[in-house]
């Protein structure tokens, strides 16, 4: 969903397969309970406090920048949202306990990819006391899924009707949980230390953090 204009609040919704189901029984099962926003559009280096025609002037870029078209790929948008803080709240929640890199190995000696890597992040600065993991869990998404894919805590993937430990397609995959473990996938010698990303997001904070995979080609098992 998305507006169209920044003058009215005139929308724009893009159903999804389940949601046009629902309408489509006109038996008033499609009910919106929950909804997120977001400024993925919004690049805030552009406010300017130079500007010579004053204070109402200073985010004039920002208000005329182009509204990206709604999508439900949730790839590639609501990567950013907005969040709900107590007043007096001077950090914002991020991610922690995930390293930079993680290496995994494709064993060609006998065609396996390991005990592969678990990510097991954390979180800091959440409202709740003693709290370490955000309550609703972490979406996880490698950018490049024909040499490595993740298993997580939970059977959610997307998209689902794609077998992610056998496709060699490039393509991204998104799985959600409190943690996930990342497998190394058949590769070439020649492939030996190919590299992807890993983008941890926090699905109640939106807080994002992002890692390196490289994918290790061993001639013997082991």
């Amino acid at each position: 969903m998305g507006y169209l204009n920044n003058a009215t609040t005139v929308l724009d919704a893009v159903l999804t397969k389940k949601g046009r189901e629902l309408l489509a029984r006109g038996q008033n099962e499609f009910k919106i309970t929950k909804f997120a926003l977001a400024d993925d559009e919004v690049d805030y280096s552009l406010w300017d406090e130079t500007n010579p025609l004053g204070t109402d002037y200073y985010g004039k870029v920002i208000e005329s920048l182009p509204l990206l078209e709604p999508t439900a790929n949730a790839n590639t948008t609501m990567r950013y949202k907005l969040v709900t803080r107590e007043t007096g709240t001077n950090k914002m929640t991020s991610i922690t306990n995930v390293q930079p890199s993680y290496d995994v190995n494709w064993n060609a000696g006998d065609s396996t990819a390991g005990s592969g890597q678990l990510i097991q992040p954390n979180s800091i600065n959440l409202p709740g006391e003693n709290q370490q993991t955000d309550s609703d869990g972490y979406s996880f998404t490698i950018l490049n899924s024909s040499i490595a894919y993740l298993e997580t805590d939970m059977s959610t993937t997307s998209p689902s009707n794609i077998d992610y430990t056998t496709s060699a397609q490039n393509m991204s995959q998104t799985v959600y949980g409190q943690q996930c473990t990342v497998f190394a996938k058949p590769i070439l010698e020649s492939q030996h230390g190919a590299a992807t990303t890993i983008i941890i997001t926090g699905l109640s904070y939106g807080a994002t953090r992002a890692c390196t995979v490289v994918v290790q080609y061993l001639a013997t098992g082991g």
